[in-house]
Order: structure tokens, then sequence, then C-alpha cells
């Protein structure tokens, strides 16, 4: 194992959006390249210091407009809803559910630490992540919203900080990159990232609490290659309130 220390309420979509925006984002279909299939590559080796500059070099992640599913269950409950997502640099999401026509049936947003939730009827705004965690469930399912906006965001890679503690085992199928804290005088498991061997794209990453108990776990499948980065496809989650799965059908580099 090698390591290092630490050096108003929006205007609702009229039927024809959602149709519109399908067209749009299918238009760049053809930019999407599916990726190959891992075992068909071959594998490479990396030391810690080239994993991390391959790291820094996918950090930067340009604004996007997706067409998604978002899936969710717990303890027996489930739900679906199909949606927009809009990203914006360095940290806003816009998160649409819509019906079947293309109207709004929530609008999730979040730009930091500041969370809002607008609904389809008269009923005043939601405001904090606190608040609006059951505000999904008659359309998503009882998923935290937190869990919702920390999915979207490992979506877009694995980031390590410079000043965190890391350390990297490589295994024959896959290596693990284990990042560190220092709590109360002692260094602790924070999160843990397994990659594949053929480009060193993200398979999983897991959080951890305190007492060393895992938090949340995310996979991450369906690579495909947009404006030459690999982006996945497929994002699920398992953790304590449930499971999640958010699922890009297209995905789209936004211009504006």
């Amino acid at each position: 194992m090698a390591g290092r220390a630490a050096d108003d309420r929006p205007s609702g979509c009229w039927p024809g959006l959602a149709v519109a925006l399908w067209a749009v984002l299918v238009a760049g279909c053809a930019a999407h390249r599916p990726a190959v299939e891992a075992d068909v590559l071959p594998k490479r080796d990396a030391t810690l210091s080239e994993l991390e500059r391959m790291l820094a070099e996918r950090s930067e992640v340009e604004a996007y407009r997706a067409l998604v599913t978002f899936q969710a269950s717990r303890g027996g409950r489930s739900g679906s809803v199909k949606g927009t997502v809009r990203y914006t640099p360095p940290k806003t999401f816009e998160v649409h559910g819509l019906d079947p026509l293309g109207r709004d049936l929530f609008v999730l947003s979040a730009e930091g630490e500041h969370v809002t939730l607008r609904r389809d009827d008269a009923a005043p705004a939601l405001v904090g992540a606190d608040l609006i965690e059951s505000g999904l469930a008659p359309w998503v399912g009882p998923i935290r919203v937190a869990d919702v906006l920390l999915v979207l965001g490992a979506s877009h890679g694995v980031a390590v900080d410079p000043l965190e503690v890391v350390a990297l085992e490589r295994g024959e199928e896959r290596y693990t990159l284990y990042v560190l804290v220092v709590d109360g005088g002692r260094a602790r498991l924070e999160r843990k990232i397994l990659f594949e061997r053929t480009r060193f794209l993200p398979v999983s990453e897991e959080w951890f609490d305190s007492d060393g108990s895992r938090r949340i776990r995310v996979e991450f499948d369906r690579y495909r290659e947009v404006r030459g980065t690999w982006r996945p496809f497929l994002v699920s989650a398992l953790s304590e309130s449930g499971s999640l799965r958010i699922e890009f059908h297209e995905l789209a580099v936004d211009p504006s």
C-alpha cells in the first residue's frame, strides 16, 4: 500500500418542453461514445501520484443538461419519476420532476448548501434540506434529498483535496483509494473508492461515519464518453435511508 501525508416559484413546463428538450439531447447522441467493456482493454498500472493527476484533470465539470429517471425504495415502498437535471459550475443543480405531459411536478434547486423545493401546488417553497427530507416522497419515493444531491455530485467523478491524506492499494482487478481525515488527533477512514484498471474510472465510492460504520455506498456503471470525458450513465446508491438509482438517458453540454 502506498500513501502520502497531507501537503417566486418557477414557471411551469409547457407540454412540449420535454419533447423539445428530448429532441435537443438526442441530437447530441452521436457524440456519446459507449464505453468499451473493461475486460477487452489491457490493464494498466499507475502510481498514487499518477492516479491523483488523472483525478485532478477530470475534476472540472462543464455545465450540462440531462434527461434522467429517479428510482428509490425503502422498506417495501418505492417510487420513480422522470425529469431533467441542469448543472451549472461550480455547485448548482436544478432538478425538475415531470409528469407525462412534460409539466413540472416539483423543482429542486441546490446552490451549495442552499436547497429549495418548489411544488406544483400553491404551497410555499420549502427551504433547507432538513425541512424537505420527505418532500419528494409523492414522486420519487422515501429518499433523503441530501442523498439525491450527493449522488448527483458523485456522478461527476472522484475529487480528492490536496490536503487530504490518501493511501493506494493495488489489486489485480481493482485499485482502492483510501481517503483519511484527522479526527481527535487520530486518522480515520472517511471514504473508500474503487477503480477499474483500464481507464481508472471509479467503480464505487463509500462514505464512512466517525465510528467507522458505512454511511452510503455509490456505484457507477454504463460509462459513455461525452466530449472527451467518461461519464457514468447509471449511478446507484445504498444507505440506511434506502436505495436510489439515477439513470441518465441523454446528456448534453450546455453552451449557455
